[in-house]
């Protein structure tokens, strides 16, 4: 897997020159290395703008990997990491005979004032999902659950051996 580490870099980097040597045709794993700070979503929302473009998805499913992506880091900074850690995003790319197989991870460093472990995602998820999410209609509030389940083709919460969260999507086209 190759490691590119955001904090490291300039807003005016050649997404080009960096990551075309990394962007594989049948498949490749890149992770993304950063603080866990909001000044760091900009530039993972544009690193995966440009893996998408050229992986030549449609602008549908490049904007939701984007709006993906958002969700998975916002979510990660805001309630799972301390601002002085370390955040993880990973993508997994694979294309096996004219399907194309992604997946995308975000770790979080776990340091918030109540992480929650994956089986606590899980048990949230499924609250939300029963009670009230089902009829939630405000552009407000929806969270993670809500966004991500209807943009892909599965949700995964596991542990990391470092009691991190890893929250990933999966997402198969055809």
């Amino acid at each position: 897997m190759e490691n590119i580490y955001i904090d490291k870099l300039d807003s005016s980097v050649d997404k080009k020159a960096l990551l075309e040597p990394l962007i594989k045709k049948d498949s490749f794993e890149i992770e993304f290395v950063y603080g866990s700070d909001f000044s760091n979503t900009k530039m993972l929302r544009d690193f995966i703008e440009y893996i998408s473009s050229n992986l030549w998805f449609d602008s549908i499913t490049r904007s939701r990997l984007v709006l993906i992506t958002d969700e998975l880091n916002n979510n990660a900074i805001e309630y799972w990491s301390d601002p002085s850690g370390i955040n993880k995003l990973r993508i997994i790319f694979k294309s096996i005979n004219w399907e194309t197989f992604l997946n995308l991870e975000v770790e979080d460093n776990g340091r918030w004032k109540a992480p929650k472990s994956a089986l606590d995602m899980e048990t949230l998820r499924a609250h939300r999902l029963k009670l009230w999410y089902f009829n939630h209609d405000s552009i407000r509030g929806r969270g993670l659950f809500l966004i991500i389940v209807k943009l892909v083709d599965r949700l995964y919460f596991r542990n990391s051996s470092d009691w991190w969260l890893i929250v990933w999507i999966k997402m198969k086209k055809t």
